[in-house]
Parts: C-alpha cells; structure tokens; sequence
C-alpha cells in the first residue's frame, strides 16, 4: 500500500506540472487532504480531484500571490487584465469565475462585495499548504462552491527550537520585495510570524504596484485541547492608467487611476479530543476589507467595504474503524457597502448597506466498504436572509432570502498498487450577495419594478483514474460535467428614457453547460541526476443551452460562458543534481471567446495564448539559495501606443484577456537564507 500512496500521491498533487523529482518525494501516508473532506484524510482516498502544494514546492515555484501559482497548477484556468496586481481570475474547468471559493485555514476568503475572487491579490506568505479541490464542493463550504475550493493552510506548530527565514529579490521593471518569517516552538506553545513588501512597475507609465502585508500565529496545548489564535494582513495599492469610455466606446489613457485594497482578519480555533471516537472542533474568525476603485476624474466602478463575523462548529465521530461521521454547524453574518457606483454627477443613485445572514447545519458520511474501497456522502442545508438599509432615510427592508439544500456522493477504490479508480456526483449553488441585491433595488427605486432573484444551481458528475506502469511512468485521466441553472445574469437597461432610469438589474436567466476531459502523463528518473518531464492535455466546452444555435452557442447570447479556452495543453520538465536544478514549463492556451470593449460583441480570440516560464536554483552554501527565474517568456510587451491602437488585440501572446494589455516578460533574481 505504501507503494501504491506514493505513486499516486505524486499525480494528484501537482496536477502532472510540477511534480517534484525522486529526491523530493515523501511517503504519501503522512500527507493529507486537510479541508478536502471533514475531517483529514490520505489524498489516495479522495473521490475527486486534488491537487496539492506543500511548502518545500511553494518556495522552489516562487509564486508571490494564488495568481501565479494557480497558472502553474492548472494551466489556462487563470485570467488575468494585465500585469502585476491586476484583478485575475480563475475558470476551472469551464465553470465561472464567481464559482470558486477560497479559504484560509477552513474559512472563506471570498469578498461578499465582489462577483469573483480575486486571486492576484492573495499572497502566499505564511502558507505552507496549498490545496486544489476540483468540483462541487458546496456540502462542506455552502455558497459559491461550484467549479471547486482553494484551500489554503497557514504556518502551524513546527519543529522544536527557532526556524526561520528571510529573502530578498529584484527583477525587471524596478522589482524589489523581501519577506522575513520567524517560528519559535516550545513545550508550551509556539509562535510564528512574518512580513514581506514588493513594489514593481510595468510598461506603461506611472504604472506601479505596491504591496505590504504580514502574519502573526501562536498556539498553545490546553489539557486535550489544542488552541490557536492568528491574524494577518494585506494590502496593495496597483495603478490602473487605462479605461473605455463614451458612446461610440473609445479607449483612453489615464495614469492617475489607481485601485486600493487591503483585508485584515483575525480569530481563534480550538480542537478538543472529547474522547477516543470523538473530536470538537471549533473557529471563530473577523474578516473585513476595503476597496477603494479607481481614484482619478472616472470613478467607473465603486468604493467598497466589508465585515464579515463566521463561526464554524465541527464534530467528528468514529465508532469503528473505517466508519466516521462529520457534523458541521456554521453562522455567518456579512455587512457590505458600496459607495459611488455610479457617478452621482450623473445617475440619482441611492446608496445601500447591505446585511446577510447565513446559518447551514451539514452532515459527511465516510465508510470504508472493502478492502481499499471507500463511499462518501454529504447532506447540507443552508438558510438566511439578505437586508439592505438605505443610507438617505435609514429604512431597512428584507432583500430576499437566502436558502438551500444540497448533496455530494463518492466512491474511491484502489484497485491495485498502482491503479486508483474514482466516481462522484453532487449539487452546488450560488446564494446572490448584497451587491447584487442592492443594485437590483436601486432599478426599483428608479423605475417601481421589483427585480426579485434566486440562487443559482449546478449538477455535477465527475469520473477519473490515476496510475503507474512499466516503473517510471505516471497518468491521470479525468472527466467532469457541470450544468448551471438558474443563471444569474446582468440585464443593461435599454430604455433610452430622459433623464435615464439606468435600471439595469441581476435576473435569474438560462443555463449553461460545462464540460472537460483532462489526461496527465509522466517520466521520472535517473539517479546522479534525477530528471522526467510532465504532459497535461485538456478539453472544454461551455455551452449556452438557451440559445443553441452555430451563431451563438458558445457566447452570442450569454456572455456568462467568456473566457473558457477550448483546448489546453502544457509540457514541463526538470533536472536536478546535488546542489542545481533547472525547470521549464510551456503552456498553449487555447482560442476562446472574449468581450470586446469598445462594441461590447462577443468575438474569438483566434490565436492561441502561449506563456513559457524558466527557472534555476543553486544552493551555493548550507541553507543559502539563489534562483533565478523568467516569466511570460513569449508575450510581446505593449506601450501606451500598442494597447491604444488595438494593433495586438488578436495576439494571444500579447492579450490574454481582450481590452487589457498582458504583462510582458519578467526576470527574477531572488536570494533566500533559511535557519
């Protein structure tokens, strides 16, 4: 078995790219899925796709933010509007960018103010662990949680003594960052703690990103409870010198814009072993964030803010071995504002704070049926309801409710020693945020029309296998079909009336289908040198089901199904002897459909997408190493001019995204002193 682990365990962590070679490998017994399921369980008895990062993989990647790293992970899944500290996205698996929830030790990230997370402002300092989750997970983390989970693991208890660690790097564009992290354990207790600061310019001018943020953990053993409490912080400030604007649409340069972000959270969780067969878990956390977007004389977004208190209650039982049963109890109540989302030298618009309660009770089965063969199961029920208070008169109304029942269900047989086979299927759902809300109340308020919406809903079916054969070679095959109903789609006011009702409104409209098939294979050997190479290949299709026709199938008529590349392929490969290791990894994304941003048609990018990345570390000294590494190889750097003109607009390698110039590329030389 142990054989069979850690052949199978090396597939599903890295999704086939960036497997690390025979020297880094560790027994797959001691790694766990930590939020995958209720309760930790060993990667191999997962049924569905997991791919995970640990910290010695997340240091040799060097990826700053969820951005970078995800691009490495699941190639063409991420979608980014231009360089360093712009809004970036993630579509996995043909799904939408809003159906993706991130947590932070068990706790969601995601900003009730915002349609879609954005994963170009997490930064990965203090994390050790980083999960990928594929597939519904909405019996376990509730709303959003339809194309998958990132689940992110802090810095916890570590070895006995002082450890740490600081690095320094400097790059192309004026990069300069450095972190420094700190943990001290004890037989009391332990404490860890850390910070970092980048700041780096791009092609056009005035263009500047910085961010600062930190960490502070500590935890202690109580009798037979663990107890933890942590914070942390970030913030980024990132210029956006670029907008679409006026009817017909044109696009203009303004370098005065900038966006400001920054989220703090804070809390405590304890862990206590009732008894043998019995586990209490609980966490209490704080969450609040600012957005301020854009500054400068178009302030065509909003200012945002929000505060969210969450508090989740777990209670595992095992009775039996190959038996246990999780119960989980949350309550969460979000407050949200949004400020000028409208210019208000224009529109009449009314300004809302908005409240959500949400309260779930969910139960997981896991039971061991066979030698080698697992079944899971999972029921949720999710209630609550969204307030919004208007900030001219005080009047508080209820906006709508917030409910919904959902399941999953799973098999996971190992076969063989190297052969792993797997089953799922379950529901999600999307409850709609207070933003929705309120913009949908301020249509009524124009025009007397109530503009009522429900939660969206998916059904998922998922299959897969992973493997050995012939001793050096690896697989994985996967397939996934999503259906979205209940669509929740955003209608623009057409009236023309004067003055202008503007009362475009949220509306529960159509449904979409996404479906993938993704295969991985691999090579691994040598000894004095160890090397192999990785292959990933995948297929899509997003599909509009309500109007299927050849002319808009695919985007025409629904603009939900955007950004999804029909085909996605990347290779890597590695060597390592003693002290060097090299790395390469090339991706080709697919064309797809985007948005235009001056006619707002839907069009094909044509051209594929394609990003080469290099990579060279050299541990001269005992703890010291030097990487060198070289990012977005093949896109062409735009000025002012070029973005502008739109000369590279169905240039994949130069537009990732339509209307917002790609980052061109980097070179990082970066130093890290480990103790």
């Amino acid at each position: 078995m142990m054989g069979s682990a850690r052949i199978l365990f090396s597939l599903a962590a890295v999704s086939a790219l960036s497997v690390a070679g025979e020297a880094d490998r560790k027994p797959a017994e001691a790694t766990v899925t930590v939020n995958a399921e209720a309760q930790p369980v060993e990667v191999t008895r997962t049924p569905g796709p997991v791919r995970i990062v640990e910290a010695d993989e997340l240091a040799r990647l060097g990826s700053r933010t969820l951005a970078d790293l995800l691009e490495a992970l699941q190639p063409g899944a991420v979608m980014a509007t231009g360089g360093t500290g712009k809004q970036a996205s993630a579509f996995l698996n043909g799904t939408l960018s809003r159906n993706l929830v991130v947590l932070l030790d068990g706790l969601r990230l995601n900003d009730p103010t915002a349609l879609s997370p954005d994963l170009g402002a997490l930064s990965l300092v203090g994390i050790e662990r980083v999960e990928l989750i594929l597939g519904p997970a909405s019996v376990l983390y509730g709303s959003d949680a339809i194309g998958g989970v990132i689940a992110l693991t802090s810095t916890g208890r570590g070895a006995e003594g002082c450890h740490g660690q600081t690095g320094l790097k400097v790059g192309t564009d004026g990069l300069l960052g450095g972190t420094a992290q700190v943990q001290v354990t004890g037989n009391r207790g332990w404490i860890a703690a850390g910070a970092e600061a980048q700041k780096q310019e791009s092609g056009f001018p005035d263009d500047a990103f910085r961010q600062a943020g930190g960490f502070l953990r500590m935890g202690t053993k109580l009798g037979g409870a663990d107890l933890t409490a942590f914070y942390r912080n970030s913030g980024q400030t990132a210029t956006i010198p670029f907008t679409t604007s006026g009817w017909p649409a044109t696009r203009s340069y303004e370098p005065q814009r900038e966006m400001h972000t920054r989220q703090e959270s804070w809390g405590a969780s304890l862990r206590w072993a009732l008894a043998p067969t019995l586990a209490l878990e609980n966490t209490l956390q704080a969450l609040e964030g600012r957005t301020g977007d854009p500054s400068g004389p178009h302030r065509e977004q909003t200012d945002r803010d929000f505060r969210r208190v969450e508090d989740q209650l777990t209670l595992h039982w095992t009775p039996a071995l190959g038996f246990r049963l999780s119960g989980r109890l949350e309550g969460r109540q979000d407050t949200s504002h949004a400020r000028n989302y409208y210019d208000p030298d224009t529109f009449a618009a009314v300004q809302y704070r908005g409240e959500g309660t949400d309260v779930a009770g969910a139960l997981e089965l896991r039971w061991t049926l066979a030698e080698g063969l697992d079944w899971t199961a999972g029921l949720r029920r999710d209630g609550g309801h969204r307030d919004l208070t208007r900030s001219d008169t005080g009047l508080r109304s209820r906006a709508g409710s917030a409910e919904a029942g959902t399941w999953r269900t799973g098999l996971n047989w190992v076969v063989a020693p190297a052969l792993r086979l797997y089953a799922s299927a379950g529901q999600g759902f999307r409850m709609p945020n207070t933003t929705e809300f309120a913009l949908n109340a301020q249509a009524e308020n124009q025009d007397g029309v109530a503009y009522p919406i429900l939660p969206e809903r998916s059904r998922t079916v998922q299959i897969g296998a992973t493997g050995q054969f012939a001793g050096h070679w690896e697989y994985r095959l996967e397939a996934q079909r999503t259906r979205v109903s209940e669509l929740l789609a955003y209608v623009y006011d057409t009236s023309f009336a004067w003055p202008p009702l503007f009362t475009s409104h949220y509306a529960n409209q159509g449904s979409i289908r996404a479906q993938s098939l993704e295969g991985a294979l691999g090579w691994r050997g040598g000894e004095a040198v160890a090397y192999g190479w990785d292959v990933i290949l995948r297929s899509q299709e997003t599909r509009d089901l309500d109007h299927n026709t050849e002319a808009d199938r695919f985007g025409a008529q629904n603009t939900a199904i955007l950004r999804h590349p029909f085909f996605t392929a990347a290779v890597a490969g590695f060597a390592q002897s003693g002290a060097w290791r090299a790395d390469v990894r090339l991706a080709r994304v697919g064309p797809r459909y985007d948005l235009n941003d001056t006619t707002y048609e839907v069009t094909s990018t044509r051209k594929p997408y394609r990003d080469l990345s290099l990579g060279l570390s050299h541990e001269p000294t005992k703890h010291l190493t030097v990487s060198l590494r070289g990012e977005h190889l093949l896109q062409r750097k735009q000025s002012v001019e070029d973005w502008l003109s739109g000369r590279y607009d169905q240039d994949g390698d130069a537009s990732l995204v339509y209307g917002f110039p790609a980052p061109g590329p980097r070179w990082t030389l970066a130093a890290t002193w480990r103790w």
